[in-house]
């Protein structure tokens, strides 16, 4: 019979094996406020199912969103070089990424503000500061929504 000492030691290689089955989500963050990033980056850090990819700007954001296909794009509005409208925009227009959720997070948060970015087709319109437990509800229900779509 096993020893008691047994059951309570786990294997470190099940413990592995486990880490390896863990799907892991990409988002990619388009936003050129350190802090903001800082913060997002401290948020994901407790989700090791989550790869975080990060752009500046929005074209460059673009380019990355094209070659790793991530699962949730995360866009602040007021980027340097195109606006995050734009940006979603060139998104719903390729074929290949038209399908990935996409939360804004702004700090233009008066009503018109808010209903232009749900009117424009964003997954979710956050405002900031970030929020931790909104923008945690939003990003699992966009994950959600990614998961079910790569079937």
């Amino acid at each position: 019979a096993p020893e008691l000492g047994d059951l309570t030691e786990s294997d470190p290689d099940d413990d592995f094996r486990e880490m390896l089955e863990v799907d892991v989500y990409t988002l990619l963050y388009i936003e050129d406020n350190p802090a903001n990033m800082k913060l997002v980056e401290q948020i994901i850090k407790r989700h090791p199912d989550i790869r975080l990819l990060t752009a500046i700007y929005g074209n460059a954001g673009i380019e990355i969103a094209r070659e790793s296909l991530p699962d949730v794009i995360l866009l602040d509005i007021n980027l340097p070089d195109i606006s995050g409208f734009e940006v979603l925009s060139i998104l719903q227009q390729d074929p290949a990424l038209k399908h990935i959720p996409v939360i804004a997070l702004s700090a233009n948060a008066m009503p018109n503000d808010i209903k232009r970015g749900q009117k424009a087709g964003f997954f979710r319109y956050l405002t900031k500061p970030i929020l931790v437990n909104e923008f945690m509800s939003a990003l699992n229900k966009a994950l959600l929504l990614a998961g079910q779509s790569q079937g």
